[in-house]
């Protein structure tokens, strides 16, 4: 029972923990910085004494512990931080400056997190559109249509009331009868989506990287994070063709399904043209302009920088990019919506204008 409290704790601290890794790299870099010497387990020891039952404290005991049985942080820490920070550590500390790629790490990942943040913000408005037409349309069938049918079929024959009566009626009917299978569907349409984002890979991914909104911010979001990463690899074990080929093969180790076919494909470029630089980038990891800033930098610059520059762009401009995709998006969802609604009103007073010719028909 107490392995089982001790075991979901941790589950917890690390999920906290997860938005919080990039400060936290950041501060231990620093302090190792001012330390020099010391070792990794002094500061992981202070870590879990001063934030005892924070989630950093949590997990620095439990990386303690498992660091006198594995030796290295990379692994004391495997398991409760994202997969992809540890390429970045291990390379790091295989070359003897864990400070160096904690301090990399730490800065790619609030850059990131900043990004992320500035994405989702973004596409707030869209959201909220389009869950308050379903509330609209909710109101409509259960509340506002059951109501005049009630008042109507006592005076007339419904039937008589034409094609808008039959649209609206049997309308309400189907979303009262079938609002479930439709909130079903939304529901796997969005699993699917979330799913398909790292997973899948097939001849439809380039076109929806390219094409649809949500493809294209994890296009951007993720390709940027591998660029930055990949440079902060490159950094520590030279800049070399041989050293980029290894860099990719070790971040290709812990990568999703997305990320191992682009990385694949730029190993299959590497392979076909072994002194190609910017172009073999050419795999739509990136976006088309993204591109072109990596063929222009690398004539000039070494990989590693190349990467880092090109994924710090990206980093600043994608939030506005897809600021600027979001409000076309929502400029087109509040005009739907709007006119919707205004049909579904519209609607509404000529159904009640035939039910009023129907009754004077009736009293005549």
């Amino acid at each position: 029972m107490q392995e089982t409290k001790n075991s979901l704790e941790l589950r917890l601290a690390a999920w906290e923990f997860k938005s919080l890794r990039g400060t936290f790299y950041l501060d231990l870099a620093k302090a190792m910085k001012a330390s020099p010497g010391e070792p990794i387990t002094k500061f992981l020891n202070r870590y879990g004494e001063r934030y005892e039952k924070e989630p950093i404290g949590i997990l620095a005991r439990h990386w303690l512990s498992r660091f006198n049985h594995v030796g290295t942080f990379t692994e004391s820490v495997r398991g409760t931080i994202p997969d992809e920070d540890l390429t970045v550590l291990a390379v790091s500390e295989q070359s003897g400056d864990l400070r160096v790629g904690l301090a990399s790490l730490g800065r790619n990942i609030i850059g990131l997190t900043a990004c992320k943040k500035e994405i989702v913000g973004a596409l707030k408005a869209s959201v909220f559109l389009i869950l308050l037409l379903h509330v609209f349309f909710a109101i409509e069938a259960f509340v506002v249509m059951p109501k005049i049918e009630s008042a109507m079929k006592s005076n007339i024959d419904l039937n008589k009331l034409g094609t808008i009566g039959y649209v609206f009626f049997s309308g309400a009917d189907f979303i009262r009868g079938w609002w479930w299978a439709w909130f079903a569907l939304l529901i796997f349409l969005t699993a699917a989506v979330i799913w398909a984002l790292p997973n899948y890979v097939g001849r439809m991914r380039s076109w929806l990287d390219n094409n649809i909104l949500p493809f294209q911010m994890y296009r951007d979001f993720n390709g940027a994070s591998f660029l930055t990463s990949l440079g902060s690899v490159t950094t520590l074990m030279g800049s070399q063709v041989v050293q980029l080929n290894d860099a990719l093969s070790r971040i290709a180790e812990d990568a999703y399904p997305w990320l191992s076919w682009q990385i694949n494909m730029i190993q299959d470029n590497l392979q076909i043209n072994p002194n190609g630089k910017g172009e073999i980038f050419n795999t739509g990891i990136v976006n088309r302009m993204a591109y072109y800033r990596i063929l222009d930098m690398a004539d000039y610059a070494e990989m590693s920088v190349m990467l880092s520059s090109v994924g710090d762009i990206i980093l600043e401009t994608a939030p506005i990019e897809t600021k600027k995709k979001a409000e076309t998006l929502r400029y087109v969802l509040m005009i739907i919506c709007l006119s919707m609604m205004l049909g579904v009103y519209g609607g509404t007073f000529g159904l009640i204008d035939a039910f009023k010719a129907q009754v004077q028909l009736k009293s005549m």
